[in-house]
């Protein structure tokens, strides 16, 4: 009899290295463009976007840098924050 030990019942989200799937294809699409770019215009600059992607979408315990960013901006710009004045004892 084997016993098949699966992650988090199956809703653990799918990793392959540092990244998640999703974000590994969108870093693979970009250094082939880049290639591309740098073949025919000797432009550097889709490389640097591509490294940039690729650093902030390492993940490390569920997180990343972009949700951090992400949660960062949603917190400090885009909703509202209540205070509540009171009496200072």
């Amino acid at each position: 009899m084997k016993t098949y030990i699966y992650p988090e019942n199956l809703r653990a989200s799918v990793k392959l290295w540092f990244w998640s799937i999703r974000d590994l294809i969108i870093i693979c699409a970009g250094i082939v463009l880049s290639v591309i770019v740098l073949v025919n215009l000797w432009n550097i600059i889709p490389f640097a976007v591509t490294a940039c992607y690729a650093f902030v979408t390492v993940r490390a315990d569920d997180m990343s840098i972009m949700d951090y960013l992400f949660n960062a901006v949603k917190f400090f710009v885009t909703s509202q924050q209540l205070y509540f004045g009171g009496k200072v004892k």
